[in-house]
């Protein structure tokens, strides 16, 4: 895969920015924010999505195709949360995923933490599919929530498994 991770830092607001209404627009159902609200979001406002954890933005041959961030749990500092997962649909079956979820694993090993936590909605068989590969199972932890008749369910993966 020609594409390479790297993390965001400050300046990179605009990217993200760029992304996450990318994958809003794209993909609607498959998160827990809307395209409107992330439209309102301030520089300060991604500067801060960013700051309390890791973002990890993909870089292609055509531009940004890729984000996921990382962040510690505010009750509990062992566990990371994974979110805002997103791929462009063109690097799709690339590997490109599945090296996006690792990196979250890897920093969250580096971190201390033990688990990594995430939501997805229930529909989204091939993201479960992607999680379930990375050593994520369903877990009756969290209740299933439901986003306007779109179930969420929670998943977790022992950081010590994610190899």
């Amino acid at each position: 895969m020609a594409a390479q991770l790297r993390r965001a830092v400050i300046g990179d607001e605009p990217i993200l920015r760029a992304l996450r209404l990318q994958a809003l627009a794209e993909a609607p159902e498959a998160f827990g924010s809307t395209y409107e609200r992330e439209l309102a979001r301030t520089t300060l406002d991604w500067q801060r999505w960013m700051a309390p954890g890791v973002t990890f933005i993909l870089n292609a041959p055509g531009g940004a195709g890729g984000l996921v961030a990382g962040q510690h749990d505010a009750a509990d500092p062992a566990v990371v949360h994974l979110m805002a997962l997103w791929v462009h649909p063109e690097l799709r079956g690339s590997g490109a995923a599945d090296e996006l979820v690792a990196a979250v694993l890897a920093w969250a090993w580096v971190e201390g933490a033990s688990t990594v936590r995430l939501e997805v909605m229930q529909a989204n068989g091939r993201a479960r599919r992607l999680y379930e590969r990375a050593g994520f199972r369903v877990t009756d932890r969290a209740p299933e929530r439901d986003h306007g008749g779109r179930v969420e369910v929670s998943m977790e993966c022992l950081v010590s498994a994610a190899g």
